[in-house]
């Protein structure tokens, strides 16, 4: 599976089974040059990915306790964050994309720090509006199409 058909998968498949799936390297990006992709970069888009859901199971779920807002806010923290200030930054930091990657990472977790702040106050419904709509969700959206362009520069020019 190439490394397009796993981002795709990843963003629109939340219900497979993962029986269903197909069984190939994630590692190795397509084409007759292939080179291995950063693994790291994979497993930190996979940890920022179940860690949006884990947000907004928590926005949207029962529970009322207060969430971490200051621990939400620091993009540098997470696992991709992690990955885009060490490794990532190594590999890709010369390229634009990477430094617009690092700021919608950054402006990604703002919105989702703003989103717990309004929760913890009690704002529950104001949370969620800012979840499914509006910056944060725009971010999101940027943020996964840095990363798709990320991965095509990282892939370089094909040849026929």
């Amino acid at each position: 599976m190439d490394w397009k058909k796993w981002f795709r998968r990843e963003r629109t498949d939340t219900a497979a089974d993962d029986n269903e799936r197909e069984e190939e390297p994630l590692t190795v990006l397509p084409g007759a040059t292939s080179r291995p992709i950063d693994l790291d970069a994979i497993d930190a888009i996979e940890a920022h990915m179940r860690w949006k859901a884990r947000l907004e199971a928590r926005l949207f779920g029962a529970k009322k306790d207060l969430i971490a807002a200051d621990q939400v806010f620091l993009d540098k923290r997470s696992t991709l964050g992690r990955w885009l200030y060490g490794r990532g930054q190594e590999r890709f930091g010369t390229l634009d994309t990477f430094s617009e990657l690092r700021r919608h990472h950054a402006e990604f977790h703002r919105y989702a720090g703003q989103a717990v702040l309004a929760f913890n106050a009690g704002q529950r419904d104001e949370a969620i509006r800012m979840v499914t709509g509006g910056d944060y969700a725009r971010a999101s959206q940027r943020l996964r199409q840095t990363i798709t362009r990320l991965f095509e520069e990282a892939e370089g020019p094909r040849k026929a």
